[in-house]
């Protein structure tokens, strides 16, 4: 492999395009379609149209997108039908840009002019074009009307489409669901309608669900088709259906579930009673909460008695369903008699996967458990433990499909349960690095990942069994299984969170590294700065350096191991002043060298400003350490002067008597302030960042906090000093693996602080106990390796907003002019994008706005306008995307003629009421203008031109006098 290229999500290097491509201008890509439209070769006109749906996603705008949907409608009406049916896909693939098109009747009107047609074909194009965009067009009578006379037709393919639009009408139209449901009923029940036909007009009925009345009329309809049409295929679509209509109206879904358990038990049928448990599950998904006890063990005495493996599956999945939400409660009833001995009996089943649903279900009961009872050496507790271990044991030696799946399931439940009883992680541990070196590579891999995930909160446990992973990892490395080895790195790595890699360890690590791919190295390096192992990533860093295929990964791979080297040199900190500020100015110097490469590895598309930022912080915390050092040392070698006593007593401040430190130390307290609301800013503009990556940001933000705390404490006077609360009381009693270090590190600060202000005696307010503690404080900070957040490499979601804000002016360079007694409609649209991902995290609720304008320079008025001192305009505005797009208006005023700057910032409101600064940040000049000044001068400057004229014609005349004479 000669190469390397390298991949990152959101946070890292990636581009859809070549670096310094230019984006094309929305008009001259309309333009260009437009012109493929109007060509006279049929394929350009096809090429021409299936590209509009990319036109869209690259500029979702109304006006584009309207002027657009009007040339494809055109295109449309005068198209053949290969033509129109391209044209319905790209409607198919444009839902949510469908309510941006402003010109609906007419866009309809072309649209629906086919349907006049003689061509069959070309009605049920029209006709599922009309489905397509029924979002917009559905409560248009002409469109109901043509959709009910085409339910009449001949031709099956236009029936066929009538069938479809109906569907997409009902679902969105309370006035089309009431107006078409008799006619659908007639077709049903009638004998001249073909069984296919109606299997295709019974789901029609799942989207009246507009109103009481008609829902409850469609039920009885259908429970009334069940005995009168017993086929097979006839009773699935019905009960089908009739589980949507119960789960959109919620009101009959005890009934529908009633239903559903009735024929699961009563009819014989294989493939009837497998749609009642899926639409159970349906059910389960749309009302937990509505389930009797009754049900429940109605449901269990059916998988219970049922003599088909397939059967009894399905109805574990819809038990499983019912275990996660708030039936829980309803569970608990029952825990005693049918569900514990389901869980008892199927347990330890022959099939893989009865028994992990089984376990999975037992593993619910127990946590349900644990957490009433907070108790974890109750039966069911080990009973769920002993279940798992053996079910674990078994899938895990083997390699088959069945098995596999089986302990994908397993091991959920072990995570799950792991994180609620850390003796149970215990357990868990000790048997999963047991299996590592029996199991096969595929099973070895999950059992790896389970590993990782149980530790993440008991690093304590994990240490235990570090000799059987090196054993592991050495011999994985040996045998070739890279990938495998690879896994075994992020559990070495976790292990020693605490300590420095074992030597034999770390050569194990680079050998693995020399004979493995460049980007697996690259990813045990990466993993090694996420746990403090900066010294082994360094290394894998420097190696790759001629690894890679472009400019910019080259600058990234370098900026990461300057990165590396200069945590490194904080590993040979030691206790005296001298020592720790070499240190610090060596990991201040490799870091800015870092934070240079890295601004040059980010491109237009991924600008690395998360990365940078949080570089930035890095440096100014260890610049604010070095200053409070430098403050330790001052006060040691420069005692304060005779006058400071006095100037103590001038001020009142007592605290003035110990001289000149007392200005550095207010300093450094305010350098830890402001790192404080800068790790505050970084987190709250995170929007797409993982909960752990958040946790660390807020745990290195509380860090400075207590520094800053602590610093106040000090330069209190004596009698009013008091003691900081537990500034980490925030956290949950969990902490990751990475951040146990800076977490146990913050709490021994505090202990400290207070051990030192109990056993203080001095005159001065300040002793040089203070400062011993200051000194332990800084290296106990420094002392702490910096773990990289996941966010640092990669993101999971990825969210963006753009903005288009009208009126824009007619070049870069020229301001918006109005005059100064008009206001300004400022409008502002936005979309939001996503990845591949959205809402992996969280998801946007709303959008707020916030336009601000300030007066650069102050123009000309009339000398009897009154001007105001500070003329501004700060307005706020939130509102809600649909279909990820958002606009809102404001209406500003600039009462004072001059240049101002309107500054537009957007910020994300999540769906829990929180704010985050993501941005983007948008600036807009407007010039305001007196008119009556304006003209007023013209007018003085045209008197000017004149008299200026008068004079030049004077002179020349008395010289064309004096030259005649």
């Amino acid at each position: 492999m000669s190469g390397m290229s390298l991949s990152y999500k959101n946070s890292g290097i990636t581009s859809d395009s070549s670096y310094g491509e230019q984006e094309q201008d929305a008009n001259s890509a309309l333009l260009e379609l437009d012109k493929g439209l109007r060509s006279q070769k049929p394929g350009e006109q096809c090429e021409a149209i299936v590209r509009f749906p990319k036109l869209f996603e690259k500029y979702p705008f109304p006006i584009l997108i309207n002027s657009a949907s009007l040339k494809l409608a055109d295109v449309f009406r005068t198209g053949t039908n290969f033509q129109r049916l391209n044209i319905l896909k790209v409607m198919q693939q444009s839902q949510k840009h469908l309510d941006k098109i402003l010109n609906v009747d007419e866009f309809l009107r072309r649209i629906f002019s086919v349907i006049h047609s003689n061509d069959p074909v070309a009605r049920a194009i029209t006709l599922r074009t009309m489905g397509s965009i029924a979002s917009i067009i559905s409560d248009r009578k002409n469109a109901h009307h043509s959709v009910i006379n085409s339910l009449d037709s001949h031709d099956a393919v236009e029936v066929e489409a009538a069938i479809f639009v109906a569907s997409c009408f009902a679902d969105r139209s309370k006035q089309f669901a009431t107006s078409v449901c008799q006619k659908l009923a007639e077709m049903i029940q009638g004998l001249a309608t073909p069984v296919d036909m109606k299997l295709k007009l019974i789901p029609v009925f799942q989207h009246m669900h507009h109103d009481a009345t008609t829902s409850a009329r469609v039920r009885e309809l259908c429970k009334e088709m069940l005995p009168n049409y017993p086929a097979r295929d006839m009773v699935t679509v019905t009960l089908h259906t009739l589980s949507m209509l119960a789960a959109k109206s919620l009101i009959d879904i005890p009934q529908q579930v009633e239903l559903l358990l009735v024929y699961l038990e009563k009819d014989p049928r294989r493939l009837v009673k497998i749609t009642a448990l899926q639409d159970l599950r349906l059910l389960v998904k749309r009302a937990p909460h509505m389930w009797t006890v009754q049900q429940i063990q109605c449901l269990c005495s059916f998988t219970m008695n049922t003599p088909l493996d397939g059967l009894r599956m399905g109805a574990l999945l819809v038990l499983t369903s019912l275990s996660k939400t708030i039936a829980l409660s309803t569970f608990n009833q029952i825990q005693g008699s049918a569900l514990h001995h389901i869980c008892s009996e199927f347990c330890y089943h022959i099939n893989p996967s009865i028994a992990s649903r089984a376990t999975e279900l037992l593993t619910d009961l127990a946590l349900w458990t644990l957490k009433e009872t907070s108790d974890d050496t109750l039966p069911i507790i080990l009973e769920a433990c002993t279940a798992l271990e053996a079910l674990v044991l078994v899938s895990a030696m083997s390699d088959d499909k069945k098995n596999k799946e089986a302990l994908k399931v397993c091991l959920l439940s072990v995570v799950k349960l792991s994180e609620a009883s850390s003796s149970a992680a215990e357990k868990f541990l000790n048997l999963l690095s047991s299996l590592l070196n029996s199991a096969p590579v595929s099973s070895a891999l999950l059992l790896c990942d389970c590993l990782a995930a149980v530790s993440s909160y008991n690093n304590e446990s994990l240490q235990s069994i570090f000799s059987e992973i090196q054993t592991t990892l050495k011999q994985a490395t040996e045998s070739g299984q890279h990938g495998f080895a690879v896994t075994l790195c992020t559990l070495v790595f976790q292990a020693t969170a605490a300590y420095e890699l074992p030597g034999d360890c770390q050569e194990t690590i680079m050998a693995l590294t020399n004979v493995t791919n460049h980007w697996q190295a690259y990813k045990v390096a990466r993993q090694a700065t996420r746990y403090g192992h900066h010294e082994v990533a360094a290394g894998i860093f420097k190696s790759l350096f001629v690894k890679v295929s472009s400019e910019q990964f080259l600058f990234w791979l370098t900026s990461l191991h300057e990165f590396c080297i200069g945590e490194t040199s904080l590993r040979r900190v030691e206790d005296d002043i001298p020592t720790m500020m070499q240190c610090i100015t060596q990991a201040a110097v490799h870091y800015h060298r870092g934070l240079s490469s890295l601004r040059a590895a980010g491109t237009p598309t991924h600008p690395l400003h998360f990365q940078c930022d949080f570089i930035k912080l890095r440096v100014q915390q260890l610049e604010a350490c070095a200053h409070l050092l430098k403050a330790c040392c001052s006060f040691r070698t420069n005692p304060p002067p005779a006058i400071a006593v006095n100037i103590a007593m001038t001020t009142g401040q007592e605290i003035q008597r110990c001289g000149r430190v007392v200005g550095q130390l207010q300093q450094c307290a305010s350098e830890f302030e402001n790192l404080h609301t800068s790790y505050g800013h970084l987190s709250q503009a995170s929007f797409d960042a993982d909960p752990v990556s958040l946790g660390s940001l807020q745990l290195l933000q509380h860090c400075c906090l207590i520094v800053s705390q602590a610093l106040r404490v000090i330069l209190q006077s004596k009698n009013s000093r008091g003691y900081l609360s537990d500034s980490l009381s925030w956290l949950s009693q969990k902490v990751p693996t990475h951040s146990w270090q800076l977490y146990e590190a913050c709490q021994d600060i505090l202990q400290d602080l207070q051990k030192t202000l109990e056993g203080t005696v001095s005159e001065l307010p300040i002793a040089y106990q203070h400062m011993d503690f200051l000194e332990r404080t800084v290296l106990s900070l420094i002392q702490v390796p910096l773990c990289f957040p996941r966010y640092f490499y990669q993101s999971l979601q990825a969210t963006s907003i753009k903005l288009a804000i009208s009126p824009q002016p007619r070049s870069v360079t020229e301001p918006v002019s109005i005059t100064h007694d008009t206001h300004l409609t400022l409008k502002i649209e936005g979309v939001i994008q996503h990845g591949k991902h959205p809402g992996l995290f969280r998801k946007i609720h709303s959008i707020q706005l916030d336009v601000h304008s300030v007066m650069q320079t102050r123009g000309q008025a009339l000398g009897d306008m009154k001007l105001s001192e500070n003329p501004s305009n700060s307005m706020t505005q939130v509102t809600e995307p649909h279909n990820d797009y958002f606009s809102a208006h404001f209406l500003l005023t600039f009462p004072v003629p001059g240049i101002h700057t309107i500054c537009i910032e957007a910020a994300v409101i999540d769906e829990q009421g929180n704010t985050w600064k993501t941005g983007p940040r948008s600036n807009l000049v407007v010039e305001s203008y007196d008119e009556a000044y304006r003209i007023q001068q013209q007018y003085v400057r045209a008197q000017q031109r004149n008299i200026a004229h008068s004079s030049s014609t004077s002179s020349f005349v008395a010289q064309l006098s004096q030259t005649s004479s």
